[in-house]
């Protein structure tokens, strides 16, 4: 079997309680070509200490103050030089065997581009009691993979050199840079080079300091901000862009044209319509809807336009009915 290079990232800033779970889970691969680099932003607890017990193992370790995740993340990209790419932070791990079996996939389907697996999710609090995600999401259509816009990147890995023009990050992106990586993509390549298979690769954990736990609401805030700036760079029609106008302060570079873009705009003016639909701005929701529909150089079908209705509006509409019952009853 040929073994491509795998080259694994690992961001770092004062997890000590947990660095050495994730380094262990990469070193004990026992994968025959592997690349692993550890980019620490000048951690003052236990954390250098426990990268030096292993440094034999690593192809490529500092420790100096950075910008945050996204910074390091770019750093350890530019060193890579492996054929597969993925990063892994440094309070996750990964499960037995899994680069052999990422590797098997990637050599018997060359044409593919990104693997998908999946991953276990857990409270720190609590690690028996966890629960399996399906990872990255890829629908039947492009259309589809965009509205869900989900992409679970430590169980999604990446041929380097398909994602190597998304880099360097923008490294004002602190929560989202992966979600920015899937989105690009999808929009340049569609997803026609993506496999999803039924094996878990990674260990997800939650705890009171990590950022999807203690910043959530960030994530949605940068998630809108990614949103403004990708329909502004597509030509998106002006009334669409007022809808976004509170999150036009962050804007990034975007491919600007693209034979899926009319769908792309379309997928995320049918997303900012549920949101207003579930807030209860029915007019809001009215005008953007018609966007959709009526614009001139894009239209819905009528199956489309069901579709969009019956897996998004009812469900929030159904949603707040029951809630308003429940509170009669109580």
């Amino acid at each position: 079997m040929h073994y491509p290079k795998i080259s694994i990232v690992t961001p770092s800033y004062n997890q000590g309680e947990f660095i050495e779970q994730t380094i262990l889970s990469v070193i004990n691969q026992n994968y025959p070509n592997l690349e692993y680099i550890i980019i620490d932003g000048g951690s003052t607890d236990q954390t250098v200490d426990i990268i030096k017990k292993y440094e034999k193992y690593i192809t490529y370790w500092e420790s100096v103050p950075d910008n945050g995740q996204t910074d390091a993340i770019n750093k350890g990209f530019a060193k890579c030089t492996g054929d597969i790419f993925n990063w892994i932070n440094s309070d996750d791990y990964y499960e037995p065997n899994v680069f052999f079996a990422i590797a098997e996939c990637f050599d018997s389907h060359p044409e593919i581009h990104i693997l998908c697996g999946k991953e276990w999710g857990f409270n720190n609090d609590n690690p028996l009691d966890r629960k399996l995600h399906d990872g990255s999401i890829i629908n039947e259509s492009i259309y589809e993979t965009l509205y869900t816009g989900i992409i679970d990147q430590p169980c999604t890995f990446f041929k380097k050199n398909s994602i190597e023009n998304y880099f360097p990050l923008e490294i004002s992106l602190r929560y989202v840079m992966d979600k920015k990586i899937w989105w690009s993509y999808l929009i340049e390549n569609g997803k026609n080079k993506i496999l999803s298979i039924d094996k878990v690769f990674t260990n997800f954990r939650l705890h009171p300091s990590s950022k999807t736990v203690s910043m959530s609401n960030d994530f949605i805030k940068e998630t809108d901000g990614l949103k403004y700036s990708l329909l502004r760079n597509l030509n998106a029609p002006i009334s669409l862009l007022n809808q976004f106008n509170s999150f036009n302060n962050n804007i990034y570079t975007w491919p600007k044209e693209n034979i899926n873009r009319k769908l792309v705009i379309a997928n995320f003016a049918s997303h900012c319509a549920v949101s207003k639909y579930v807030n209860q701005e029915y007019k809001l929701c009215a005008k953007l809807m018609f966007l959709v529909i009526r614009n001139k150089w894009f239209k819905l079908n009528i199956t489309e336009v069901k579709l969009f209705l019956l897996t998004c509006i009812l469900p929030h509409w159904f949603l707040f009915k029951l809630k308003k019952t429940k509170e009669k009853i109580f």
